[in-house]
C-alpha cells in the first residue's frame, strides 16, 4: 500500500496558489497577472527573485 501524501504547510499552499496566476510582491500584496504583465512590458517594474517589484496600475 501506497502512504498517504504528506500536508502542506499554510506557506506552501498560498505560495502554489500565487505562482503562475499571478504575481506576488515583497510585502505580500498578489497583483493580477493582467497588470504584473503590463507593468514589465512597460518597464515599470521588474521581477527580483521571483517578486513582482515596482509601478502598475
Amino acid at each position: 500500500m501506497a502512504t498517504p501524501p504528506r500536508a502542506k504547510s499554510a506557506a506552501q499552499l498560498l505560495r502554489q496558489t500565487a505562482v503562475g496566476v499571478d504575481f506576488v510582491t515583497p510585502d505580500g500584496i498578489i497583483v493580477p497577472r493582467a497588470a504584473g504583465e503590463a507593468a514589465l512590458l512597460g518597464h515599470t517594474a521588474v521581477l527580483i527573485g521571483g517578486l513582482l517589484v515596482g509601478f502598475w496600475s
